[in-house]
């Protein structure tokens, strides 16, 4: 009997330990998986996740460490990450000189985000041009000039966002397409974004390890929303409310014009 209860034992705590390690180990993939589109402006591959998450639980502030030692080390790793900062804040190529003029080696995806979003800030005429690019990627027609006052009126958005929004309001106000307003929204299904869904805590990991700035629900009309993590995001809604990480899409489906 005392075998018996043993045997029950062992299994009960078996069992607890396999329910216990899924979401752990679910949780320990999306910190992998925010870590490089925070850090490099992509996802990781399953070879990569499988990699990262092999070598121990580590929080995303340490994960991104780890992509910036590499954005250090790796010439090409980096040039990648400039190339794609400035395709998903401006939405074109950038020229040999802008591709190897920004910051030393080490910095993210997320920082040189953030550092467009700045200058294109205090420029306001290259920001309409910016806004002209993704009515041009999406709709094939300029912007209308309530359009522009709209998009004005907002926080200044990369590229890339301004397609994700674009793409949520064409598909909510079909048949017709009229002048763009509302609520800035992006959904995680966006196929001109690559978007991983996070759990709220780890959304809220990720934030703070990329130095973005803490969710705002009370902006929201519905009190609740502004979930997306990404650098110049604090305005935007998601859609549903999800929680995830946004970067560009790549590939073919990536927001680009290609015309300065």
């Amino acid at each position: 009997m005392k075998t018996f209860s043993s045997f029950l034992l062992m299994n009960a705590a078996a069992a607890l330990c396999a329910v216990t390690a899924r979401p752990q180990a679910a949780g320990q993939t999306e910190r992998v998986a925010a870590a490089f589109v925070l850090a490099l402006g992509r996802a990781p591959s399953a070879g990569e996740i499988g990699h990262w998450a092999e070598q121990g639980p580590h929080s995303v502030a340490e994960l991104m460490a780890r992509q910036r030692e590499k954005l250090r080390a790796d010439a090409e790793t980096r040039r990648a990450t400039v190339r794609k900062a400035w395709q998903d804040a401006f939405g074109c190529e950038p020229t040999e000189g802008d591709a190897t003029s920004g910051p030393g080696g080490g910095a993210t995806y997320t920082e040189l985000i953030q550092r467009h979003i700045q200058w294109l800030s205090g420029h306001p005429a290259e920001y309409e041009k910016v806004i002209q690019r993704a009515y041009q990627f999406l709709f094939r027609r300029e912007a209308y000039p309530l359009e522009l006052d709209y998009w004005k009126g907002q926080s200044t958005l990369s590229y890339a966002l301004l397609a994700g929004c674009l793409d949520d309001w064409a598909r909510r106000n079909q048949p017709g397409l009229m002048v763009t307003g509302g609520t800035a929204t992006v959904s995680v299904n966006c196929i001109f974004l690559t978007t991983i869904r996070l759990s709220p805590s780890i959304a809220a990991e990720a934030r703070a390890a990329a130095g973005l700035e803490p969710s705002t629900v009370s902006q929201s009309p519905s009190g609740s929303g502004h979930n997306l993590v990404a650098a110049g995001a604090a305005g935007i809604v998601t859609a549903g409310g999800m929680h995830f990480v946004a970067a560009g899409a790549s590939g073919d489906f990536a927001p680009m014009d290609h015309v300065r």
